[in-house]
């Protein structure tokens, strides 16, 4: 049978070590050239043809297409090949059925796990209708890149440079990841126009940090509201939450200006300029109350996107999961956003995650285990055989 002819050739040795060979690469954001150059090395010696697409010099995008032989829809596995700083965690190396280091789980693994599921239909000679794409992009995990990568794979996608009916990011634990809360990063700044005064002259009930408190206290209101109001069934309830809070610039001294910075998160069928909106009006009354002035701010903002659990390609993904693992694959929602919710709005195709592992993300000490990556490259060998026909 097709089946179990892809699944015995993905071979679990071959995917620990092309994991481990991207890994002990250096790839930071900003820096990707050599883990570049390695993975469109691998893509050719799997028998691909690369279309090298450069970003900036030496940060290129990576595409290849299994060409389909007839009419059927195309599907597009995806990830990106750089990491997050290495931080604490340890240099790659191998303890039984895992791979330690950084960029394991996010996401060299899953990269390897795609190439492999690549080179079984190639290996094994299967025809598909449609076509199969293997893209890897740069510049996904700093915010200087400004997400750079992604961006002109949207726009290669909008050219008509490649083509895909549903993109497939290998990112992500082994679950049908299929929507994500839109985000932004959300500055409230409050200027006094009095001028700085001595405190000792400025009753505590007219000093701008006062109002400052209040407006922290009214956020949390806003996230206890927010809990008891319409909760995403995948998702859960929005988010609001502040990681900064700014204010003075000597102990005894009122402040000329007071910012919160924080984010926002929001379920789908509204947007960034809606939420924007909804935080002015939370926090104008306390700006008036204290006679302040009032700007409010985003940046790094994403739209939410969802893909219906009955999309044909999450059906054919979910199906290869049963197979390769035996059980049902969960069908989940995340408030944290990444690439999908920029693929669905920027080139208007319907995008979901199915990965590996992503447990260890970002962690001190990241890892994945060998078998899970076996697992995955199965998944979308199968998967890929279905949905394209």
């Amino acid at each position: 049978m097709q089946v179990d002819k892809l699944m015995a050739a993905v071979d679990a040795e071959w995917v620990a070590a092309r994991t481990r060979e991207l890994v002990e690469v250096f790839s930071v954001t900003m820096a990707e050239a050599e883990v570049c150059r390695l993975y469109e090395e691998m893509m050719r010696d799997i028998g691909l043809e690369v279309d090298v697409r450069e970003v900036t010099p030496g940060r290129n995008n990576l595409y290849a297409r299994i060409a389909g032989c007839g009419d059927g829809p195309a599907l597009m596995l995806n990830g990106h090949l750089d990491t997050i700083p290495v931080g604490n965690c340890p240099p790659c190396y191998r303890e039984g059925d895992r791979i330690y280091g950084r960029g394991t789980t996010d996401m060299k693994g899953g990269m390897a796990a795609a190439l492999a599921a690549v080179k079984a239909l190639v290996d094994t000679g299967v025809q598909l209708q449609g076509d199969l794409w293997l893209t890897a992009v740069v510049g996904h995990e700093e915010p200087e890149a400004q997400k750079d990568g992604p961006r002109a794979l949207i726009a290669d996608l909008n050219s008509g440079r490649i083509a895909a009916d549903r993109i497939v990011i290998v990112e992500g634990r082994d679950a049908l990841w299929v929507m994500s809360m839109g985000s932004m990063v959300f500055t409230v700044e409050l200027t006094s126009s009095a001028g700085g005064k001595h405190t000792q002259y400025v009753p505590f009930g007219d000093n701008p940090i006062r109002f400052v408190g209040d407006l922290i206290h009214r956020i949390h209101q806003c996230q206890v509201e927010l809990d008891a109001g319409q909760v995403h069934p995948l998702a859960g309830p929005e988010r609001i939450d502040l990681g900064i809070v700014e204010a003075g610039d000597y102990f005894n001294r009122t402040p000329l200006a007071c910012r919160l910075t924080g984010t926002r998160r929001w379920a789908p069928g509204r947007n960034a300029e809606q939420v924007l909106a909804e935080l002015e009006e939370l926090a104008r009354p306390f700006a008036e109350s204290g006679e302040l002035g009032l700007r409010i701010s985003m940046e790094h903002q994403r739209e939410p996107f969802e893909t219906p659990g009955e999309d044909a390609a999450v059906q054919a993904v979910g199906r290869a999961h049963a197979e390769v693992c035996g059980s049902a694959a969960d069908l989940v929602g995340m408030r944290i956003v990444g690439d999908a919710n920029l693929y669905v709005h920027g080139a208007g195709v319907a995008t979901f995650y199915y990965g590996p592992s992503n447990e260890t993300a970002h962690a001190d000490l990241e890892w994945v285990e060998v078998e899970r990556l076996q697992r995955a490259a199965q998944v979308y060998a199968l998967a890929a055989a279905e949905y394209c026909g």
